[in-house]
């Protein structure tokens, strides 16, 4: 691939990173005489001088999407990753700044999918991401360049967010207008080749505020030849009434990506093959995922008095997705003793073509009040949304096999697609949720919640060369509750007991088949005993025990046939121990462990009962930490662990465990320019990412970043 061709569909990106940097002068807003009469003056920057800064770390202060309490009040796991632990760690993906998060697993693409596909607690989340509270399930990589933080919701979540949330929720906060003039660009270069440039402008008059985050990427990954990825993206927002009672903001996110789609690596015997880490079974010209996101968001809240907070959020999504991908598979059958340097491969072709939209509207009350010597913090809303999903699977002619250890990118391939199948999902949702917090007295605190939701979906298959169509409907009417004791024994320590339920229709993801369309959702429930300890104002330690179930999986009817019965059982048993903040003035700290028992219990398929769930590690941790030395030198690092992981329920297919070690200098040159490098992969581990029945994706080789920010 020559290097014009990225630069061109980066000009977009690059040209708006200009004018923040222009934005980003020091000398660009200032005022040399008065303003015109009747026109405020744009507001000069200000230095706010503290004796003491906040920990980067800890950002538990910020309420809980859904919920009436803090992060830090919070009767549930939760792990907050702060915008400044995504800037230290070179973080250009969201599924980089997920490394700070234990108990959470990448998987791997397959049948078409790919983007941020992850398992949170045992159970797959790639249905549960949200942006401020709205769900935004597409199938693409999420780059965190308008991000203030990311939300991990632990445990069972439907009582907040309706269908699924089964293992948890991951929640993205966008970055909005403040009241205050600021810029900052970004310019990295990466090795192997990369490119990065990102801006971040916010300005401000009066009570009107504009912001415009901007990005655009280029990279080719560390030790995998012949995949990239490429993406840019803006993200304006503008927002009314600024400091006072009543506010109104839009938002707007695009992102566009062309990358070059990474299946791995195929499956013997249970394990990768033995091939070199850059083998890449693709084909020039042929291989290629395209997306195109837009979101668009508007929201209005108004305050009638303190502790009484209305809010209004109406969103349309529409993510368009194209992608032509090689899953490598294995020809004959392979064993112990076969001559690997005799295999083929067969690229098997991964076409499909769609489009997903979503229109939801959500209002929410947020209030304070006191009933005799009860405090209640409560939260309720409505919401009312419709999504749909147009999907078109093609097949084309064969693909040439390729050699196991020496697959020709360059094999010579005229593709001929033909429609195999086109699906259309149209489903409207319908929920009803309401939390209370009751402070009693001093020591306890009491947390219900209730929600309900109805699910209405209609499907309908077409084979294109029979013209045939299939048509189910599902409608599922479910009410999900979330209920909690906590005790603070004093001021700085918190103990909770935690309870909940979730569930997933079989039309979760906007798809349905005979096996499925005729079976209610499957039911889950979670209990959790957990700690919280304020060691210091500035470092907290979390802690929990849980355990997870799902009551009712589906599994295939043992009287035959290809239908789904909910006779299956499956349970996630575990405790997790954090801590976040900083230890001295000088030394912030963000470490994790999470260490996870699953099992398989009931099933109609006898070679999974008693086995652990699918790409689930027993044991997670991470740990990030950076120190400030003087003359404006901060030097960090950690490590993240991830335990061997099965690809198949039947735990056949494996994965080993591996440590990666990432590393980061910086040198704040002056109070407006910032030079910073991050190793990634620092012992250029080999290991895999994602790991499924077919394919395992290994993670990128050693990478090197230098980052130069300028900011006021």
């Amino acid at each position: 691939m020559s290097l014009r061709t990225p630069m061109i569909r980066l000009e977009p990106s690059l040209g708006l990173a200009g004018l923040g940097f222009l934005a980003a002068t020091p000398g660009a807003w200032a005022q040399t005489g008065a303003g015109t009469p009747g026109q405020p003056n744009l507001a000069l920057p200000e230095m706010n001088v503290q004796s003491q800064t906040p920990p980067r770390f800890r950002a538990d202060d910020t309420p809980v999407v859904r919920m009436p309490t803090s992060v830090r009040e919070a009767p549930q796991s939760i792990t907050v990753v702060p915008r400044a632990l995504i800037e230290e760690r070179g973080a250009t993906t969201l599924r980089e700044a997920l490394r700070n998060v234990t108990g959470i697993s990448l998987a791997a693409g397959e049948g078409g999918f790919s983007g941020d596909n992850l398992t949170l607690r045992g159970f797959s989340a790639r249905n549960d991401f949200f942006i401020d509270g709205i769900r935004d399930s597409a199938q693409y990589t999420r780059d965190p360049f308008f991000l203030d933080s990311v939300e991990v919701l632990k445990g069972p979540s439907s009582v907040m967010f309706g269908r699924g949330s089964t293992g948890g929720a991951i929640n993205l906060t966008t970055r909005m207008p403040q009241a205050r003039n600021s810029g900052e660009l970004t310019l990295t270069g990466m090795a192997p080749f990369g490119v990065r440039s990102t801006a971040d402008v916010n300005m401000y008059s009066g009570t009107v505020g504009v912001r415009l985050n901007a990005m655009a990427t280029r990279q080719d990954m560390a030790g995998r030849t012949r995949v990239s990825s490429e993406r840019w993206g803006v993200a304006p927002s503008v927002t009314w009434g600024l400091g006072t009672n009543t506010q109104a903001s839009i938002h707007y996110l695009h992102q566009s990506e062309d990358n070059v789609p990474d299946f791995g690596v195929p499956v013997a015997n249970g394990r990768a093959v033995p091939v070199s880490r850059g083998t890449f079974y693709g084909l020039s010209g042929v291989d290629r995922e395209r997306t195109e996101t837009d979101v668009v968001t508007g929201t209005l809240q108004h305050r009638f008095a303190d502790g009484i907070t209305f809010r209004n959020t109406l969103r349309y999504g529409n993510y368009t997705r194209d992608v032509n991908a090689t899953a490598p598979r294995l020809i004959g059958l392979v064993t112990p003793t076969t001559n690997l340097a005799n295999v083929l491969v067969n690229r098997q072709a991964q076409v499909r073509s769609g489009t997903d939209t979503i229109l939801q509207n959500q209002a929410e009350l947020r209030a304070v009040a006191n009933t005799g010597p009860l405090r209640h913090q409560l939260v309720g809303g409505i919401e009312i949304g419709r999504e749909t999903s147009q999907l078109d699977r093609f097949t084309v002619n064969a693909r040439p096999n390729a050699a196991l250890f020496t697959p020709n990118y360059f094999d010579g391939y005229n593709e001929t697609r033909a429609l195999n199948t086109g699906t259309k999902t149209e489903a409207t949702t319908f929920g009803l949720y309401v939390a209370d917090q009751i402070r009693i007295g001093e020591y306890f605190e009491v947390l219900a919640g209730g929600r309900y939701d109805r699910f209405d979906a209609d499907y309908e298959q077409r084979a294109a060369a029979t013209g045939i169509r299939t048509a189910f409907n599902q409608t599922d009417d479910m009410f999900s509750w979330r209920g909690a004791l906590v005790f603070k024994p004093i001021s700085t320590v918190r103990t909770y007991f935690a309870a909940g339920t979730s569930f997933n229709p079989s039309a979760e993801a906007l798809t349905l088949s005979t096996a499925t369309a005729n079976i209610a959702p499957e039911k889950n429930r979670s209990f959790e005993v957990g700690a919280s300890w304020d060691i210091t104002p500035d470092l907290a330690v979390r802690g929990a025990v849980f355990r997870i179930e799902k009551t009712n999986a589906r599994t295939p009817d043992p009287t035959g046939g290809t239908l789904n019965v909910l006779s299956g059982e499956q349970r996630s048993d575990g405790f997790e121990i954090s801590a976040a903040g900083r230890i001295t003035p000088q030394w912030n700290v963000i470490t994790g462990y999470t260490y996870i028992d699953s099992q398989i219990t009931k099933s109609n398929t006898p070679a999974e009962v008693g086995k652990e769930l699918l790409n689930t590690p027993r044991h997670t941790a991470t740990v990030w930490t950076s120190y400030d030395l003087p003359r404006g030198v901060q030097i960090g690092g950690g490590l993240s662990y991830i335990d061997k992981r099965y690809g198949n329920n039947a735990n056949t297919n494996q994965v080993p465990a591996y440590m990666r070690y990432d590393a980061t200098i910086a040198w704040s040159i002056t109070e407006q320019l910032q030079l910073r490098a991050n190793a990634l992969n620092l012992t250029d581990k080999r290991f895999y990412e994602g790991v499924y029945t077919g394919n395992m994706t290994p993670g990128a080789g050693r990478t090197f970043l230098l980052t130069l920010a300028a900011r006021y």
